[in-house]
């Protein structure tokens, strides 16, 4: 398989990565995430990225609803960076998926790197 794409971080490689899980997509600090339990989802900036790129801190973000906003058809939100939000640290493990620090795989935080997205299910 070939190496897509290959980060060069204080003189090491960490193409290793993207050869094994071509799919996923590298963490940077200031990147827009989403977390999500269940049917929720909640907006999150990344914070920190350990220098193996392996670990991350994601802080929680301000959100509210947006102009048109429709709690059951059309739920759109305004986000913004919150420097007081709940942090989290998530690990990227062996079978390419990253999982919340100190949770069981299955359960906790479950987190896309597509951008950030909030989203309350109106069934509960």
């Amino acid at each position: 398989m070939e190496i897509i794409e290959q980060h060069v971080l204080d003189g090491r490689v960490i193409g290793t990565i993207k050869h094994n899980f071509p799919d996923i997509i590298i963490p940077e600090e200031g990147m827009g995430v989403t977390l999500g339990i269940g049917s929720d989802r909640y907006p999150a900036t990344i914070i920190e990225v350990s220098e193996n790129k392996k670990k991350i801190v994601v802080q929680m973000d301000k959100y509210k609803p947006a102009p048109d906003y429709n709690y059951y058809g059309n739920q759109v939100y305004e986000y913004a960076e919150d420097p007081d939000g709940n942090q989290y640290c998530f690990t990227l493990r062996k079978n390419g998926r990253w999982h919340e620090t100190g949770c069981k795989i299955g359960s906790g935080f479950q987190i896309s790197f597509r951008g950030r997205s909030a989203y309350s299910d109106p069934s509960f």
